[in-house]
Parts: structure tokens; sequence; C-alpha cells
């Protein structure tokens, strides 16, 4: 047990407060790079250090740059959407470390959203910032602002001769809110912020890296499912507001692994097994294969007034084209499920419109008309199954009609029409309203991207082909009967974004700048 004293806690203050120099954020970005969240991500960790090491000339940094130092032996094949890809991930990544093991942490690394303008216009120029964090608990946030308030009036009082009883008083209080402050750290010592994986055991560790508790799964955990890591297959925090730090854990066997379905584990703070769900189930579609689903993506939403939190589990089935997105309670019981005909690879939790409600956003592949798609749900209201009308034979049966808050389709370049049965929509990001999602067009050759970003009111705000597109495309075509450059007209065609649900047009609004 550790004792925190009075002068530890004044020194606490100063170090939440203080100006943050270069040392300070290198010790920083070492404890992120030691930490079992990015344990198993060595190119985000090649990335992080790439940004830290040009803090200082950032606002000149140029994508060419990163791709030089992240990619030395690729740097002709690889373009500036690849940097935004990795970006993303970084930045999905830091969120996830600083949600869980580096929560306490003096100093938060974010990646600002350098393509949207700020609230005064100014687009953001730097890469990565680093800032001051006061820890995340309420109580003592509060405490910290008293505390710090406090300290600031005794520094300016002892100039002017502050009495004695005032001293005596201000030393009371800081006393007593130094003694909250020891005892809330003693008892963060057993709440579970981060894992990892040993042999056949999950090991759920506190802030410090220290082992609580563990379970054990004999049959193993398949690496391929967990090769980003176990900290994107797992959730730490207060599932069903009781005060306490829940667990969920996606667990996915390593034995005959496309034959099992991933399971949902909930955990308490002290290692009790609460609950399991299993993705997916039997459908017709499936020609009486067995309902194996393999869970992509996961996340909590937030509790409000009308509702507690509720998870979000979207699932692919091994190996046909059904796909679920499943509503599950804090008590692992299935409260909806809507279904689409086509995986999803990436899903994502976010307010589109701003009116304080959470939607769910996914990106992946449309099978009944071939092409890339995003739709976005309502939770209060995900049911039924996608409509498949260009193609009735992948229509999935026995389901209601689709709530979709909106439902697109990504046009196709002639070059994956070539290459490629479908393009695939890829990593989704929304910020401030704005969602933006990357366009696989290439599968076989070398990966190719269109980024696409939207407003919140769905209109289309720019299209940008990446330099790797423009590569591939030269290079196909070059040897070929029917060569042509990728031209001004090819590139207008990606515009022409089909809105199946959720606009008063055929097409997406176009208010490209």
């Amino acid at each position: 047990m550790k004792h925190i004293g009075n002068a530890s806690f004044a020194l606490a203050i100063w170090e939440v407060t203080k100006l943050i120099d270069r040392d300070a954020v290198r010790e920083q970005i070492e404890r992120i790079l030691r930490s079992s969240s990015f344990a198993d991500k060595s190119q985000l960790k090649t990335l992080l250090e790439v940004l830290f090491k040009n803090m200082d000339s950032q606002t000149t940094l140029k994508p060419d740059r990163v791709i030089q130092e992240l990619w030395p032996q690729e740097t002709r094949t690889k373009g500036s959407a690849d940097v935004a890809t990795e970006i993303a991930r970084l930045r999905k990544g830091l969120e996830s470390y600083y949600s869980t093991e580096g929560r306490n942490d003096p100093i938060r690394i974010t990646l600002p959203n350098r393509s949207t303008p700020g609230s005064g216009g100014i687009r953001e120029r730097r890469w990565i910032v680093a800032e001051a964090q006061v820890p995340v608990h309420d109580p003592l946030t509060t405490g910290l602002v008293a505390q710090d308030s406090l300290a600031q009036n005794y520094r300016i009082s002892r100039w002017r001769g502050i009495r004695k009883p005032i001293l005596i008083s201000t030393a009371i209080v800081i006393a007593g809110i130094g003694t909250l402050f020891a005892i809330h750290l003693l008892s963060a010592d057993t709440i579970p912020q981060s894992a990892r994986l040993d042999g056949t055991t999950l090991q759920v560790l506190n802030a410090q890296g220290n082992p609580l508790w563990r379970a054990n799964f004999p049959d193993g955990f398949w690496h391929d499912y967990y090769e980003q890591g176990v900290q994107t297959r797992m959730w730490f925090g207060d599932l069903d507001g009781m005060g306490r730090t829940e667990v969920l854990f996606l667990y996915h066997t390593a034995s005959n692994p496309t034959s099992h379905s991933t399971t949902l584990i909930c955990y308490s703070d002290r290692g009790k097994e609460k609950w399991r769900w299993t993705a997916g189930r039997a459908l017709p579609e499936l020609n009486g294969s067995p309902a194996v689903f393999v869970t992509v993506d996961f996340d909590v939403l937030k509790a409000n007034k009308a509702r507690p939190r509720r998870i979000v589990v979207s699932s692919r089935n091994e190996p046909f084209y059904p796909h679920q997105i499943a509503i599950v309670d804090s008590n692992g019981k299935t409260v909806s499920e809507y279904w689409h005909t086509g995986i999803l690879f990436h899903t994502a939790i976010a307010d589109l419109d701003g009116d304080g409600k959470q939607e769910i956003v996914a990106s992946g592949i449309s099978n009944g008309y071939r092409q890339a798609t995003l739709i976005a749900l309502d939770p209060d209201h995900a049911s039924g199954a996608s409509t498949e009308s260009a193609r009735p034979e992948v229509q999935i049966h026995g389901m209601d009609l689709p709530h979709e808050r909106f439902r697109l389709l990504f046009p196709r370049s002639d070059l994956n029409q070539t290459l490629s049965i479908y393009n695939v929509g890829q990593d989704i990001t929304i910020d401030q309203g704005r969602i933006r999602v990357l366009i696989r067009e290439c599968t076989i050759i070398p990966r190719c991207f269109i980024l696409y970003e939207f407003d919140k009111n769905l209109q289309l705000r720019s299209v940008m082909p990446d330099d790797q597109f423009r590569s591939a495309h030269k290079e196909f075509y070059l040897s070929r009967k029917d060569n042509h450059p990728f031209t001004p007209e090819e590139e207008s065609q990606f515009q022409k974004i089909r809105c199946l649900v959720g606009c008063n047009t055929d097409f997406v609004p176009v208010n490209v700048q």
C-alpha cells in the first residue's frame, strides 16, 4: 500500500497545471509505447514516434515525410490515404489507451483533425498535441479544482502577510482533500483498466499494470482474432450504473475457430463471470450450414435518462453474407437486431446531428448491389433486414422492414469494375458532425482508396482519390488496348453516391468545395 501525504498531493496539483516541456512529453510517449494497449501494435508505435520526432516542425510536416519514415522500403507504393488510415488507427488506439490504463496519466496525447476547420474557421495544422490531463474521476476532479484555487489564494496571500488562522484553515482543507485523494488512489489499485493474454489465460490489470485477476480458457485464443491487440476486444466501465467497473471481453477460441462463433463475456470488477452472449443465430439463408458468426466490432452506448447503457455488437457470418448488428442490454439479453446483406467491416458510434443521441454508423459491402456501402442506425429502432431489390436472391427473409437513418452506395471506378467484384467500405472517422469514410477500390493489386467526407446533413463535402489509386490506374492501363489516363470526368463520377434511404433525392446532395 502506498502512502500519499499532503506534500505529494500539492505536487500532483502542480504537475497538472504546469507548462508541459518536451522531456515530459517524451516520458508520456514512452509510457504509451510500453503499455499493454500498444504491446503488439508495432506500426502504430512507429507512427507515434515519427510524429513526436517532428513535433517542433509539425506545422510544416508533409504526408510524404511521414510515408518515408513509416514505410522506408515502400515509399513508391504508399500514398496519403495510407497515412490517413494509420492516423485514424492511431487516434483510435490512443482513445482506447486513455479510456483504460492511461486514464490517470498526467499528459494526454491527441491527434487533432487537420482536415476540419475549428470554431474560428482556422484549420488545425498540428499533427500531434500534448495537453495536461486532470484525473477522470468526477469527485476527484472537483477536489482538484478546489485545491488549485486554495493553493493560488495561499500564494497571493502569503506576500500580503496573511493571518495565521487563515493559514491553519487552509492547511486543514488541504489535508482533508489530500486524504481523500490518497484514499481514492488506493481504491484505484483494485479497478480493472487493461488486460493481456498469457498463454491460455486472460489477465486483467489495474492502472499500474499489476494483475488483479485472471480467467482461464483451456482452448486458447485465436491468434488472427487478437492480432490488433486484446484491448480492441475489451471494454472497461460502469455497465449497469451501480458504480463498479465491469469488464467486457470478446472471446474467440483457437480450437477450430472457423467453426465457432465469438462470445461476449461480462465480468464483475472482481473477476466473477456475470453472463455470456453469443453472436448470430440460425437463418434459412445459411442453407443448413452452422450459424458461425465472428464479431467484427463492438462498443457501448452512453446511458441517458430514458435508457441505461447498451452494447452494440457487429458480427459477420462465416462464410456467407448475413451480417448482424445486435443491441444487447447490461444483462446480456438481445434487445433488438438489424441484419444486412454483406459484411460491415467497421462500426462507429457518434452523435451525428448534435441532438444528444448517439447513432450507429457502419461501412462495408452491399452484396445486393455489389458496391461499398455506408449505413446509419438509430439504436432505439435498429431492426429488420436491408432491402435487396436489385438482387432478391440474397434477401434475408423472416425479418421486419428495415429501420435505417440512411443507406448509401458508393460508385465503382473503372479499375475496380475490371479487377474486382465490388469496392469496399473501410475505416470510418466521425468528428464534429463530419463523417469520413475510406473506400477501397483496389483489392487485388496494392490497395488504393478514395476518401469521402460528408457533413451532418449528409451532404458530400469532398472526394479525394489517393496517390496510390492514381498510380495503380496509370500502371494498370499502361499496357492495355484501352489505355487511358484518369480524367477529371472519371473523378467527377465519384460524386454520384446513391442514397437508398435517408435523402430526398436519388443521390447524396453535393457541396464539394
